[in-house]
């Protein structure tokens, strides 16, 4: 799970607690989150899944997207 969220500095990519990259725009950080999550395509082809977490300014969530196996198999 790969997590696009505001920082004092900016914007951050996160996955657990470890920072992945630091970006100066949203677009710039939700672009990496989404790169990241769609980057594990070997995984994806075994069955796994991984998900970007795209957060507002407020740092509430926008948008979440599923890339590989969603099992809730909810449209969109």
């Amino acid at each position: 799970m790969f997590h696009s969220s505001p920082s004092k500095e900016g914007w951050k990519v996160t996955s657990g607690e470890k920072i992945i990259s630091t970006h100066k725009t949203h677009a710039e950080s939700e672009s990496a989150a989404t790169a990241a999550a769609c980057g594990g395509r070997a995984a994806h082809n075994r069955g796994a899944r991984a998900q970007a977490i795209l957060h507002k300014n407020d740092g509430t969530i926008r948008e979440e997207r599923t890339y590989g196996d969603d099992r809730r198999k909810t449209p969109g």
